[in-house]
């Protein structure tokens, strides 16, 4: 199998699709399937300038092409010049030029940008001298799915927020968290994530904001850095979360858990220093056989939390509002003032008089919209 690199331009490649030597639907490529979003997405690409992935193209013996890899990206320049869609020019980060051109389809270009957007190279590989199971080799080669973590997709991003992520994770690092004392490692960026949703939820100063991908995502592409008194306070959590870890030898953590630790103990301002036998506290309350506030139900709920549903509102909430619960009655040191302290005392009044799981005991007397923004 021979691959022969071109460079045609996107007028020529849409010429020829037109024509039918270029065919986007062989028999093994899926329905066209972008959405308009994303095909914006790519003639902004084109009108920046920068690049798009190349497209694998299979000749035929009767001189006729059909497209191995890159249908959906043949479909979308196609669709733009057919006048299918228009430009969006809100699309970040902003560029002045391209912003002047939203709303406007195709047709509606000005002589110069349409030229720009007709004459933009498409790097093609045409695939000639094939056996006849090569092509469909490369193509299973080519589309091996390689899903990239949050953690992966938010290191891609520049800007003085991502800096500061950065510098957290090394002192997260350097402290000894790791896949020894932790149970998983940073390979594929997860303390970036962890500590990336902790900043966005101490700036905003609520477990309940929309924490989409997409809006932590968005933050991390701002330019505009955290500020002083977050970025301290999320230092810091590390701070405290590590010497509260080095106390309790072999305990494991997954992200969602590991979250809620550092959450909890970025509550501990420079007035108010935790019990740092905290997290030792909590294995213990969890291995209690009985006891009148339910702690071994509060950690098993903890727990269940951690690995199931993990990331909804009420998930985050429950488990801070069992830290606390724990921390409150293993310990005899005091709360931080940012805790609802009679949402505790009610909790563990009705544990101690009702039978009933202490999820629904839970459920039943913290409400989560408040307990969300005590951050």
């Amino acid at each position: 199998m021979k691959l022969a690199p071109t460079e045609p331009d996107v007028r020529t490649i849409v010429d020829r699709i037109d024509k039918g030597d270029i065919d986007l639907q062989p028999d093994f490529q899926r329905q066209e399937v972008w959405s308009n979003s994303k095909k914006k997405k790519l003639i902004d690409t084109v009108l920046r300038g920068w690049s798009i992935p190349p497209v694998h193209l299979v000749e035929l013996g009767d001189g006729r092409l059909e497209v191995l890899d890159g249908q959906q990206r043949l479909a979308a320049l196609r669709d733009f010049l057919h006048n299918k869609f228009s430009v969006d020019g809100r699309i970040t980060p902003a560029d002045y030029l391209v912003s002047g051109l939203h709303g406007k389809f195709y047709k509606h270009l000005d002589h110069s940008t349409r030229r720009r957007v007709d004459q933009f190279p498409i790097r093609c590989f045409r695939i000639s001298d094939y056996n006849p199971e090569e092509p469909s080799e490369l193509f299973y080669r080519l589309n091996q799915p390689t899903i990239l973590t949050a953690g992966e997709q938010r290191n891609a991003l520049f800007g003085p927020a991502r800096q500061q992520l950065k510098e957290l994770v090394n002192l997260f690092e350097n402290y000894g968290n790791d896949r020894e004392t932790l149970g998983f490692s940073n390979v594929r960026l997860a303390y970036d994530d962890v500590l990336a949703r902790l900043l966005y939820f101490l700036e905003a100063g609520n477990f309940g904001s929309k924490s989409t991908e997409a809006r932590i995502s968005e933050r991390f592409r701002s330019q505009v850095p955290f500020s002083d008194v977050i970025f301290d306070r999320a230092r810091v959590s590390i701070h405290h979360f590590s010497q509260a870890r080095l106390r309790a030898f072999g305990y494991r953590y997954n992200k969602a858990s590991l979250f809620s630790w550092l959450v909890f103990a970025s509550r501990f301002d420079g007035a108010l220093a935790p019990d740092y036998d905290m997290i030792s506290h909590f294995v213990d309350a969890g291995r209690v056989v009985h006891n009148a506030y339910l702690l071994p139900e509060a950690v098993s709920l903890f727990n269940n939390r951690a690995s199931l549903r993990v990331t909804d509102v009420s998930s985050v909430v429950y488990r801070d509002f069992v830290l606390c619960y724990v921390y409150f009655h293993a310990t005899s040191s005091d709360l931080p003032n940012s805790v609802d302290v009679q949402s505790i005392k009610r909790v563990a009044q009705v544990a101690s008089e009702i039978v009933e799981t202490f999820e629904s005991i839970v459920a039943d007397n913290v409400v989560v919209e408040y307990w969300s923004q005590t951050l």
